[in-house]
C-alpha cells in the first residue's frame, strides 16, 4: 500500500490535479458568484464614509400641488466594501428622493429612499424621516409697479411716470402664499444724485402687506421700466422781511438785496404754488449801514434755491439820542413843525407783478422765456404813507415789440406807476421769443 501511495505521489498527473483542484478552490472563494461583475471582494476591507450634502429629488404633481418642507440636502452615511464605497463618495452615483407621486394635500411625515446605489452598499440617511405639506398650486396675473429711492434724485430734478414692460407678470405658489399677495414689485437701483432718464431690468419682488417676502415663483423674474427725469424749477422774486425793531437812534433808510431773484426747484405740483421766496432781515442788530448775507428761504415741497445765500444792504439814518431831541424840540417852535412836517422817503419791494406785451404784428407770436413766470420785482421809493399802500396792481409792466421779428431777443421792460413814487426794477430786461403763426 505504501508504494501505491509512493507511486501516486511521483506521478506528474497526480500533482497537476491537485494543483488544479487548489486553484480552482481560491478562484471560487475570492470571485462574486453572485452576479457577472469584476469587482474583488476580499475579506476585511468593509469601510464606512459619509456623503455630505446629498441633493434630495422630490417626485410629485407638479402641474397641481407645491411641496414645502423637503430639505435641500441630507447627509448619508454609507456602509460597504471600500471599494464601493470610494466609488458612491467620489461620483454620487445614487439619489436621496422622496416618493410624493400619490400623495393627498395636506401636512404628513414621509421617509427618505435611496436608489440606484449599489447593493454592496448600506444607506443611513440623516434625516430619514421628513414633514412635508403639499398645498394646491394657483398662478395668478399681477400687475406690476416700479419701485425706487426718491431721495436719490439729485436736486432740482424730479421723476415721471414710470413704463413697466411687461406691464404684468405670472405669480405661481400656493394657494394660500398667493391670497397673501399686496405688492409686486419691480426694484430699480439708483445711484446718489441722479439727473438722467432711468432705463434697467429690475428684478420682480412679491410682497405680503407687511412687505414680507413670499415663497413664490415669478415669471418673468425681471422687468424693464424706463422712469424719466427732468429739472423743474421757476424764477421767483426774493421778498424782504423784516424781523424786530431797529434802536430808537436808529433809521432804516432802505433795504436792498444784490440779488433780487431766485431760481426755485421742486415737484411741480408745489411750484404751482410758489410765487416767492424770502430772506428776513433782524433790524434789532442794525446800528449802522451793513452789507449782510443772508439765506435764501424757501417753502416746504421745494427741493433747491439758486442763489442759497445774498448779500442785504442796509442804509441807516443815525439820529439824536431823547434828551437831544427834547433839546432841539423846546429850541424853536417852527423848527418842531418844519420837523414834524418832513417826511423820510419810505422804500418797498413790490414782487409778482405780471409782465405783458405790446406792439406785436398779427403774423406773429411771442413767449417771453425769462423770467420763467413772466413777472417782476419793484423797489419803490416814496413818502412812507403813500408806499406804504402800493400793491402789485398798482404799477403796469410791458415789453414793446414794435417791428420786431422772429427770433429771441432782450427787451427792456417798461413801467406805469403813480407819479408820486419812484421806482428800479430788479431786473430791467425780459427774453422773449418770437415765431410765425402758423398758416
Amino acid at each position: 500500500m505504501n508504494k501505491l501511495f509512493d507511486r501516486i505521489g511521483e506521478s506528474n498527473w497526480f500533482m497537476k490535479v491537485i494543483a488544479f483542484a487548489l486553484a480552482l478552490l481560491l478562484f471560487l472563494y475570492v470571485y462574486d458568484g453572485n452576479d457577472n461583475s469584476n469587482d474583488v471582494n476580499v475579506p476585511g476591507t468593509e469601510d464606512t464614509g459619509v456623503v455630505k450634502d446629498m441633493p434630495v429629488k422630490v417626485y410629485y404633481d407638479t402641474e397641481n400641488l407645491i411641496v414645502s418642507g423637503v430639505p435641500e440636502t441630507v447627509d448619508v452615511t454609507l456602509t460597504g466594501p471600500t471599494v464601493h464605497l470610494q466609488s458612491a463618495r467620489l461620483q454620487k452615483n445614487f439619489e436621496v428622493y422622496v416618493d410624493l407621486t400619490d400623495a393627498e394635500i395636506g401636512t404628513k411625515k414621509v421617509t427618505l429612499q435611496v436608489k440606484d446605489l449599489s447593493d454592496k452598499l448600506k444607506a443611513d440617511i440623516d434625516p430619514d424621516t421628513i414633514e412635508v405639506t403639499l398645498k394646491e398650486k394657483v398662478t395668478k396675473e399681477v400687475s406690476v409697479e416700479a419701485e425706487y429711492n426718491s431721495s436719490l434724485i439729485a436736486k432740482g430734478y424730479s421723476t415721471g411716470s414710470a413704463t413697466v414692460s411687461p406691464s404684468t407678470v405670472k405669480v405661481t405658489g400656493a394657494k394660500d402664499e398667493i391670497e397673501k399677495i399686496a405688492y409686486v414689485k419691480a426694484n430699480v437701483e439708483l445711484e446718489e444724485g441722479t439727473s438722467k432718464d432711468i432705463s434697467q431690468k429690475a428684478k420682480i419682488s412679491v410682497l405680503d402687506s407687511s412687505l414680507n417676502k413670499l415663497d413664490v415663483e415669478v415669471e418673468p423674474e425681471t422687468v424693464d421700466v424706463n422712469i424719466p427725469v427732468t429739472r423743474t424749477s421757476k424764477t421767483v422774486p426774493i421778498n424782504i422781511v423784516e424781523k424786530g425793531d431797529p434802536p430808537s437812534n436808529i433809521t432804516i433808510d432802505s433795504i436792498t438785496l444784490n440779488k433780487t431773484e431766485a431760481t426755485i426747484s421742486g415737484p411741480e405740483d408745489i411750484l404751482k404754488e410758489v410765487d416767492s421766496t424770502r430772506v428776513e432781515v433782524d433790524l434789532s442788530d442794525i446800528d449802522k449801514d451793513s452789507n449782510i448775507e443772508l439765506p435764501v428761504i424757501i417753502s416746504n415741497g421745494v427741493t433747491a434755491v439758486e442763489p442759497e445765500l445774498v448779500t442785504a444792504t442796509v442804509k441807516v439814518t443815525v439820529g439824536k439820542d431823547s434828551a437831544d431831541s427834547e433839546q432841539s424840540s423846546s429850541s424853536s417852535e417852527d423848527d418842531s413843525d418844519e420837523t414834524a412836517s418832513a417826511e423820510e422817503p419810505s422804500t418797498k419791494t413790490i414782487s409778482g407783478i405780471p409782465i405783458n406785451i405790446q406792439g406785436l404784428g398779427d403774423e406773429l407770436v411771442a413767449e417771453i422765456t425769462d423770467p420763467a413766470d413772466k413777472s417782476a420785482s419793484l423797489d419803490v421809493t416814496g413818502a412812507d404813507e403813500i408806499v406804504k399802500g402800493l400793491a402789485a396792481s398798482d404799477f403796469s409792466l410791458y415789453l414793446d415789440l414794435t417791428g420786431m421779428s422772429a427770433g429771441e431777443h432782450e427787451v427792456q421792460i417798461t413801467v406805469e406807476g403813480p407819479d408820486e413814487i419812484s421806482w428800479e426794477l430788479a431786473k430791467e430786461t425780459a427774453s422773449v421769443s418770437i415765431t410765425e403763426k402758423d398758416a
